[in-house]
């Protein structure tokens, strides 16, 4: 973030100022245990916790400037100490927004927009290092696709960045055209059209048409990339059927696309490889990225590179220098116990490509701890049964279920014979029976949706068998 003075920041918000008002900001935090001097706190009041509560904590660890919507409350900081600013608004989270538009409308930048039901966070990783051998790029380091996080994305950019890549996740109905409204992307990247959201949208067609909204901005000489070798979005027709009638360019990705990917080679620990086709050539890529399943991000992040002028042979630079995403497949060996995170988040899609990783993963004993997965409404039955179905084709040693749609992943399981089966409904009961079970030259693979609380168990391995070996 290039520094900005607490005046521009309160204008582009319509917020009061208070205080001095001569505070520059230098970056911006909505968790206040992450705080640094120079550095604006976002006090975001949430269904769960009000940021208002930790505006002490906050100031503590060294700021001084303060967005916020309970006045009240920071009036008390600014009193002790005057060199404490206060910008206020009604909606601290529009607020923040109102500043990432105008921060964002200083720089001649071009944006990119990666959105999907499944891989849209490693695709944007993938996007951000392939257009980084052309360009200055940025793009954020955390899974940041939502209202607040897509603000703290724009921040990054300043006088250097080229391109920034976003990331927009969704869980409603125009949520992908809100952002798109202040962030107008000049790209689009559609990984795919999932089952995950159904809970909220009803159909997949619903999904479909939200996640098409991010062409909304496009111009009809910009680009939306996107995958035809799904059940949805199979070729151009389909695919603008739920554009509606928007006039921008595509750049399809898959075998019957303009950009191809054969000869994937899964090397497991070391990640895979792979070939890109394109225009009767052929790179050769390596991608230290576990999980067949990538090839497919990757081919996304190398078309939109072709978009911008980036060739095959530098899109497979790129990959070579990335480095695996946090939850993700993310293997470490603590006590000897190799225990495989991969709790970001859960759909069908999702975990049967975790599964048939672990399935050729080389350990002597495979254990799976598999929570229930959020948000699939009507085909809340069905998701779970596919993924017991495949799980019972897996020669795994140990099942572990958390939740009660667990039922459902073990009533397809159980016809795997030599399957040990246990299920808990609550994660506490598991992370105990998980403990008096894995044993040195165990494999723990742990999956699940976020709410399950997979990941904290998977945390807390981490922190009982160890130092990392």
């Amino acid at each position: 973030m290039r520094p900005t003075s607490v005046k521009f920041l309160a204008e582009a918000c319509g917020g009061k100022l208070l205080g001095n008002t001569a505070n520059t900001v230098c970056d911006v935090r909505i968790d206040s245990r992450e705080l640094h001097s120079g550095e604006m706190f976002v006090a975001v009041v949430g269904d769960k916790n009000d940021g208002h509560n930790y505006l002490q904590g906050a100031y503590d660890l060294g700021c001084r400037v303060f967005l916020v919507s309970e006045e009240d409350k920071a009036l008390t900081l600014l009193e002790k100490d005057p060199q404490v600013t206060l910008i206020c608004a009604p909606d601290t989270a529009v607020a923040f927004k109102d500043m990432a538009k105008a921060y964002l409308e200083q720089f001649n930048v071009k944006k990119v927009a990666v959105t999907g039901s499944v891989g849209k966070t490693t695709t944007r990783i993938l996007t951000a290092a392939v257009l980084s051998e052309k360009y200055k790029v940025v793009s954020a380091k955390k899974n940041l696709n939502t209202y607040l996080g897509i603000a703290m994305t724009a921040f990054l950019a300043d006088e250097t960045t080229e391109i920034v890549v976003f990331e927009m996740g969704m869980d409603r109905r125009h949520e992908i055209e809100t952002y798109c409204d202040w962030v107008f992307p000049n790209t689009a990247v559609i990984t795919n059209i999932g089952i995950s959201h159904l809970e909220y949208l009803g159909t997949r067609d619903e999904i479909a048409l939200e996640k098409l909204s991010i062409t909304k901005p496009l111009k009809s000489d910009e680009y939306l990339v996107y995958q035809c070798d799904g059940d949805y979005l199979r070729d151009d027709a389909e695919m603008r059927k739920f554009a509606m009638g928007r006039d921008f360019k595509s750049f399809r990705v898959g075998d019957s696309g303009e950009l191809s990917v054969t000869n994937v080679v899964d090397k497991v620990e070391q990640g895979i490889e792979f070939d890109l086709n394109y225009d009767g050539r052929t790179q050769h890529c390596m991608l230290p990225i576990m999980g067949v399943h990538n090839a497919i991000n990757a081919s996304l992040a190398a078309a939109v590179g072709l978009v911008y002028g980036v060739s095959l042979e530098e899109a497979a630079a790129g990959f070579a220098k990335v480095e695996s995403t946090y939850r993700r497949l993310d293997i470490q060996v603590r006590g000897g116990v190799t225990i495989i995170d991969d709790t970001y988040n859960a759909s069908p899609l999702s975990v049967i490509a975790a599964l048939d990783f672990f399935k050729k993963y080389n350990a002597k004993r495979k254990i799976v701890v598999l929570g229930i997965m959020r948000e699939l409404g009507s085909e809340t039955v069905k998701g779970h049964l596919q993924v017991g179905e495949y799980l019972a084709t897996c020669g795994f040693d140990l099942l572990i279920t958390i939740g009660e749609e667990g039922k459902y992943y073990v009533e397809k399981a159980k016809d795997d014979k030599n399957l040990q089966i246990v299920s808990f409904e609550q994660p506490s009961m598991a992370e105990q029976f998980i403990y008096g079970q894995v044993k040195p030259s165990d494999a723990v693979l742990l999956k699940g949706s976020n709410i399950t609380g997979v990941a904290e168990i998977a945390a807390r391995m981490r922190q009982r068998y160890g130092k990392e070996e």
